[in-house]
Protein backbone atom coordinates (compact mmCIF):
# COMPACT_ATOMS: atom_id res chain seq x y z
CA UNK A 1 0.00 0.00 0.00
CA UNK A 2 1.13 3.63 -0.98
CA UNK A 3 2.26 5.85 2.10
CA UNK A 4 -0.53 8.26 1.18
CA UNK A 5 -3.29 5.28 0.82
CA UNK A 6 -1.99 4.04 4.36
CA UNK A 7 -2.00 7.64 5.99
CA UNK A 8 -5.97 7.49 4.65
CA UNK A 9 -6.37 3.76 5.52
CA UNK A 10 -5.08 4.25 9.21
CA UNK A 11 -6.74 7.97 9.46
CA UNK A 12 -10.13 6.08 8.51
CA UNK A 13 -9.94 3.75 11.52
CA UNK A 14 -8.43 6.51 14.13
CA UNK A 15 -11.92 8.67 13.78
CA UNK A 16 -13.55 5.49 13.29
CA UNK A 17 -12.30 4.67 16.82
CA UNK A 18 -12.59 8.12 18.18
CA UNK A 19 -8.96 8.76 18.65
CA UNK A 20 -6.29 11.57 17.96
CA UNK A 21 -4.67 10.87 14.20
CA UNK A 22 -1.30 9.55 14.55
CA UNK A 23 -0.28 8.56 11.48
CA UNK A 24 1.82 11.48 10.81
CA UNK A 25 4.03 10.89 13.80
CA UNK A 26 5.76 7.60 12.24
CA UNK A 27 8.49 7.70 9.91
CA UNK A 28 9.01 4.52 7.60
CA UNK A 29 12.18 2.53 7.41
CA UNK A 30 13.29 -1.16 6.97
CA UNK A 31 15.61 -3.81 7.95
CA UNK A 32 16.30 -7.22 6.68
CA UNK A 33 16.13 -10.45 8.50
CA UNK A 34 17.40 -13.60 6.35
CA UNK A 35 17.20 -11.83 3.31
CA UNK A 36 13.04 -10.78 4.32
CA UNK A 37 12.59 -7.17 4.08
CA UNK A 38 11.10 -6.02 7.01
CA UNK A 39 8.57 -2.45 7.54
CA UNK A 40 9.66 -0.65 10.42
CA UNK A 41 7.41 2.42 11.54
CA UNK A 42 9.59 4.78 13.93
CA UNK A 43 9.43 7.76 16.10
CA UNK A 44 12.43 9.53 17.38
CA UNK A 45 11.63 10.67 20.84
CA UNK A 46 13.20 14.26 21.91
CA UNK A 47 15.24 13.37 24.90
CA UNK A 48 15.02 9.87 24.98
CA UNK A 49 16.65 7.32 27.06
CA UNK A 50 15.54 4.25 25.59
CA UNK A 51 14.14 2.72 22.80
CA UNK A 52 10.81 0.44 22.51
CA UNK A 53 10.95 -2.40 19.84
CA UNK A 54 7.49 -3.34 19.32
CA UNK A 55 5.58 -6.32 17.40
CA UNK A 56 2.17 -6.80 16.84
CA UNK A 57 -0.15 -9.39 17.26
CA UNK A 58 -0.81 -12.51 15.05
CA UNK A 59 -1.81 -11.12 11.16
CA UNK A 60 -1.88 -7.58 12.50
CA UNK A 61 0.50 -4.64 11.78
CA UNK A 62 2.09 -2.36 13.71
CA UNK A 63 0.44 0.84 12.54
CA UNK A 64 -3.00 -0.55 14.66
CA UNK A 65 -1.20 -0.39 18.16
CA UNK A 66 -0.01 3.93 17.20
CA UNK A 67 -2.15 5.26 20.09
CA UNK A 68 -0.35 3.27 22.64
CA UNK A 69 2.97 3.83 20.73
CA UNK A 70 2.89 7.60 20.47
CA UNK A 71 1.65 7.06 24.40
CA UNK A 72 5.50 5.63 24.89
CA UNK A 73 6.86 8.35 23.01
CA UNK A 74 4.93 11.11 24.56
CA UNK A 75 6.44 9.46 27.73
CA UNK A 76 10.32 9.93 26.48
CA UNK A 77 10.53 6.92 24.77
CA UNK A 78 11.91 6.45 21.05
CA UNK A 79 10.05 3.72 19.07
CA UNK A 80 10.63 0.91 16.33
CA UNK A 81 7.61 -0.82 15.88
CA UNK A 82 7.88 -3.22 12.77
CA UNK A 83 5.49 -5.78 11.38
CA UNK A 84 7.15 -8.95 11.18
CA UNK A 85 7.42 -11.03 7.80
CA UNK A 86 4.40 -12.39 6.20
CA UNK A 87 2.49 -9.15 7.82
CA UNK A 88 1.48 -5.88 6.87
CA UNK A 89 4.16 -4.00 5.06
CA UNK A 90 6.84 -6.61 5.39
CA UNK A 91 7.97 -9.24 2.79
CA UNK A 92 7.40 -12.90 2.82
CA UNK A 93 4.34 -15.02 1.89
CA UNK A 94 1.12 -13.63 4.01
CA UNK A 95 0.83 -16.08 7.45
CA UNK A 96 3.87 -17.85 6.28
CA UNK A 97 6.35 -17.91 9.60
CA UNK A 98 7.73 -19.83 12.70
CA UNK A 99 8.00 -18.82 15.90
CA UNK A 100 12.05 -18.89 15.47
CA UNK A 101 11.41 -16.39 12.08
CA UNK A 102 9.73 -14.11 14.28
CA UNK A 103 12.06 -14.15 16.90
CA UNK A 104 14.82 -13.16 14.00
CA UNK A 105 12.89 -10.72 12.63
CA UNK A 106 12.52 -8.91 16.26
CA UNK A 107 16.79 -9.39 16.54
CA UNK A 108 16.44 -7.29 13.56
CA UNK A 109 14.61 -4.10 14.58
CA UNK A 110 16.53 -4.42 17.98
CA UNK A 111 20.45 -4.37 16.08
CA UNK A 112 18.49 -1.50 14.06
CA UNK A 113 17.55 0.60 17.30
CA UNK A 114 20.67 -0.19 18.66
CA UNK A 115 22.77 1.56 15.95
CA UNK A 116 20.08 4.30 14.89
CA UNK A 117 19.74 5.66 18.50
CA UNK A 118 22.39 4.04 20.51
CA UNK A 119 19.59 3.45 24.11
CA UNK A 120 19.25 0.84 25.87
CA UNK A 121 16.28 -1.14 24.24
CA UNK A 122 13.21 -2.77 25.77
CA UNK A 123 11.39 -5.53 23.78
CA UNK A 124 7.47 -5.35 23.98
CA UNK A 125 4.48 -6.63 22.02
CA UNK A 126 0.93 -7.56 21.93
CA UNK A 127 -0.55 -11.07 21.64
CA UNK A 128 1.95 -13.29 19.19
CA UNK A 129 3.92 -10.42 19.83
CA UNK A 130 4.22 -10.55 23.35
CA UNK A 131 5.07 -14.45 23.21
CA UNK A 132 7.79 -12.95 20.65
CA UNK A 133 8.73 -10.31 23.39
CA UNK A 134 8.94 -13.51 25.60
CA UNK A 135 11.14 -15.69 23.56
CA UNK A 136 13.32 -12.96 22.99
CA UNK A 137 14.08 -12.19 26.67
CA UNK A 138 14.45 -16.03 27.27
CA UNK A 139 16.92 -16.35 23.89
CA UNK A 140 19.12 -12.92 24.63
CA UNK A 141 20.68 -11.09 27.68
CA UNK A 142 20.52 -7.22 25.91
CA UNK A 143 17.14 -6.09 26.41
CA UNK A 144 16.76 -4.09 28.93
CA UNK A 145 13.15 -5.46 30.17
CA UNK A 146 10.46 -7.24 28.55
CA UNK A 147 6.58 -5.85 28.35
CA UNK A 148 4.18 -8.61 27.11
CA UNK A 149 0.90 -8.14 26.21
CA UNK A 150 0.06 -11.62 26.95
CA UNK A 151 2.95 -14.55 26.99
CA UNK A 152 3.46 -18.26 26.22
CA UNK A 153 5.45 -21.33 26.64
CA UNK A 154 4.31 -22.88 23.58
CA UNK A 155 6.24 -26.38 24.59
CA UNK A 156 4.26 -26.23 27.48
CA UNK A 157 1.02 -29.16 27.39
CA UNK A 158 -0.85 -26.90 28.59
CA UNK A 159 -0.75 -24.25 25.87
CA UNK A 160 -3.62 -25.93 24.22
CA UNK A 161 -5.78 -24.05 26.44
CA UNK A 162 -4.60 -20.66 24.23
CA UNK A 163 -6.72 -21.97 21.54
CA UNK A 164 -10.61 -22.87 20.75
CA UNK A 165 -10.68 -26.40 21.84
CA UNK A 166 -7.98 -27.55 23.53
CA UNK A 167 -8.71 -31.27 23.66
CA UNK A 168 -8.93 -31.02 19.47
CA UNK A 169 -5.53 -29.44 19.76
CA UNK A 170 -4.33 -31.87 22.55
CA UNK A 171 -4.94 -34.75 20.25
CA UNK A 172 -3.63 -32.99 16.90
CA UNK A 173 -0.74 -31.22 18.50
CA UNK A 174 1.45 -34.61 18.03
CA UNK A 175 0.41 -34.91 14.11
CA UNK A 176 1.48 -31.51 13.24
CA UNK A 177 5.12 -31.69 12.39
CA UNK A 178 4.68 -34.33 10.27
CA UNK A 179 1.66 -32.48 8.70
CA UNK A 180 4.00 -29.20 8.14
CA UNK A 181 6.71 -31.15 6.38
CA UNK A 182 3.85 -32.61 3.57
CA UNK A 183 2.47 -29.08 3.28
CA UNK A 184 4.03 -26.36 4.91
CA UNK A 185 2.36 -23.84 3.19
CA UNK A 186 -1.46 -25.28 3.90
CA UNK A 187 -3.52 -22.39 4.51
CA UNK A 188 -5.36 -23.01 8.17
CA UNK A 189 -8.67 -20.45 8.87
CA UNK A 190 -7.84 -18.68 12.24
CA UNK A 191 -10.88 -19.24 13.40
CA UNK A 192 -10.12 -23.52 13.69
CA UNK A 193 -8.10 -22.51 16.69
CA UNK A 194 -9.22 -18.99 17.83
CA UNK A 195 -12.96 -17.94 18.37
CA UNK A 196 -12.01 -14.11 16.90
CA UNK A 197 -15.73 -13.24 17.14
CA UNK A 198 -15.56 -13.09 20.83
CA UNK A 199 -13.36 -10.57 20.96
CA UNK A 200 -14.67 -6.91 21.18
CA UNK A 201 -13.56 -4.17 19.51
CA UNK A 202 -14.02 -0.63 20.19
CA UNK A 203 -16.33 0.98 17.66
CA UNK A 204 -15.07 -1.75 15.08
CA UNK A 205 -17.34 -4.73 15.98
CA UNK A 206 -15.19 -7.47 17.00
CA UNK A 207 -11.73 -9.32 15.50
CA UNK A 208 -13.39 -11.34 12.95
CA UNK A 209 -15.43 -8.29 11.92
CA UNK A 210 -12.33 -6.13 11.52
CA UNK A 211 -10.63 -8.69 9.67
CA UNK A 212 -12.95 -8.53 6.83
CA UNK A 213 -12.74 -4.70 6.53
CA UNK A 214 -8.96 -4.40 6.45
CA UNK A 215 -7.22 -4.78 3.58
CA UNK A 216 -4.08 -5.44 5.92
CA UNK A 217 -5.17 -8.30 7.73
CA UNK A 218 -6.39 -11.82 6.64
CA UNK A 219 -8.10 -15.21 8.55
CA UNK A 220 -5.40 -17.73 8.03
CA UNK A 221 -2.29 -19.26 8.44
CA UNK A 222 0.39 -21.53 7.41
CA UNK A 223 0.74 -25.17 8.67
CA UNK A 224 3.70 -24.77 9.15
CA UNK A 225 3.23 -21.72 11.76
CA UNK A 226 0.47 -23.70 13.15
CA UNK A 227 3.45 -26.46 13.76
CA UNK A 228 5.43 -23.70 15.28
CA UNK A 229 2.90 -21.93 17.67
CA UNK A 230 2.07 -25.56 19.37
CA UNK A 231 5.68 -26.74 19.84
CA UNK A 232 8.16 -24.01 19.77
CA UNK A 233 10.54 -24.21 22.66
CA UNK A 234 12.34 -21.25 24.46
CA UNK A 235 16.27 -21.01 24.10
CA UNK A 236 16.54 -21.46 27.77
CA UNK A 237 13.95 -22.89 30.47
CA UNK A 238 11.34 -20.23 31.65
CA UNK A 239 12.88 -20.49 35.04
CA UNK A 240 16.26 -19.70 33.79
CA UNK A 241 15.06 -15.88 32.11
CA UNK A 242 17.11 -13.07 33.58
CA UNK A 243 15.78 -10.26 31.53
CA UNK A 244 13.30 -8.72 33.66
CA UNK A 245 9.44 -9.31 32.28
CA UNK A 246 6.86 -7.38 32.88
CA UNK A 247 3.19 -9.30 31.51
CA UNK A 248 -0.13 -7.50 31.16
CA UNK A 249 -3.23 -9.49 30.76
CA UNK A 250 -6.83 -8.20 30.40
CA UNK A 251 -9.18 -10.41 32.47
CA UNK A 252 -11.47 -10.94 29.53
CA UNK A 253 -9.19 -12.00 27.67
CA UNK A 254 -10.95 -14.89 25.77
CA UNK A 255 -7.80 -16.43 24.34
CA UNK A 256 -5.32 -16.00 26.82
CA UNK A 257 -6.88 -17.58 30.14
CA UNK A 258 -5.93 -15.49 33.35
CA UNK A 259 -5.38 -18.89 34.57
CA UNK A 260 -2.40 -20.00 32.53
CA UNK A 261 -1.12 -16.60 32.41
CA UNK A 262 -0.80 -16.44 36.14
CA UNK A 263 1.08 -20.28 36.61
CA UNK A 264 3.69 -18.83 33.40
CA UNK A 265 4.07 -15.87 35.84
CA UNK A 266 5.07 -17.85 38.42
CA UNK A 267 7.83 -20.03 36.69
CA UNK A 268 9.54 -16.53 36.22
CA UNK A 269 12.58 -16.02 38.93
CA UNK A 270 13.88 -12.83 37.57
CA UNK A 271 12.71 -9.67 37.99
CA UNK A 272 9.02 -9.75 37.13
CA UNK A 273 5.74 -7.96 36.84
CA UNK A 274 2.25 -8.71 36.49
CA UNK A 275 -0.83 -6.35 36.01
CA UNK A 276 -4.15 -7.58 35.33
CA UNK A 277 -7.25 -5.25 34.07
CA UNK A 278 -10.20 -6.17 35.42
CA UNK A 279 -13.41 -6.37 33.23
CA UNK A 280 -10.97 -5.40 29.50
CA UNK A 281 -10.75 -7.77 26.41
CA UNK A 282 -8.00 -9.18 24.51
CA UNK A 283 -7.52 -5.66 22.62
CA UNK A 284 -7.24 -3.70 25.29
CA UNK A 285 -3.62 -2.72 23.92
CA UNK A 286 -5.88 -0.60 21.22
CA UNK A 287 -8.83 0.03 23.31
CA UNK A 288 -8.01 1.56 26.33
CA UNK A 289 -4.20 2.67 26.43
CA UNK A 290 -4.88 5.14 29.06
CA UNK A 291 -5.73 2.34 31.95
CA UNK A 292 -2.23 0.64 31.00
CA UNK A 293 0.19 2.77 29.76
CA UNK A 294 1.25 4.90 32.85
CA UNK A 295 2.18 0.83 34.40
CA UNK A 296 4.47 0.58 31.11
CA UNK A 297 6.06 3.62 31.45
CA UNK A 298 6.74 2.96 35.00
CA UNK A 299 8.50 -0.24 34.14
CA UNK A 300 10.45 1.06 31.78
CA UNK A 301 11.55 4.23 34.22
CA UNK A 302 12.15 1.67 36.75
CA UNK A 303 14.50 -0.87 35.04
CA UNK A 304 16.56 2.49 33.67
CA UNK A 305 17.00 3.57 37.17
CA UNK A 306 17.95 -0.17 38.01
CA UNK A 307 20.75 0.14 35.19
CA UNK A 308 21.77 3.64 36.14
CA UNK A 309 20.61 5.45 32.88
Amino acid sequence: MKRKDLKAHIDGICQKRGVPLYFDRFEPDNTFSDGTDIHLEVIAAKKSRATVVFMPGTNAYCLLYGEFLCALADAGFSIVAFDPRGHGQSGGARGSYTIDELLADMRSAVLYAKKRFGLPVAVSGSSQGGITSFYYAAAFDDALCAVCHNAADLSDPSSVLLTRFPAVSRFLKPFAPLAARLAPEAKIPMSLYLDLAAEPVRNMGNAKELIKSDPLLFDFVRLKTLASLGSAKTARPVEQIQTPVQVLHAEKDNIFPADYIKKLFNRLTCKKDLKIYPGLPHYMIADFVGVFAPDVVNWLNENLAAAGV
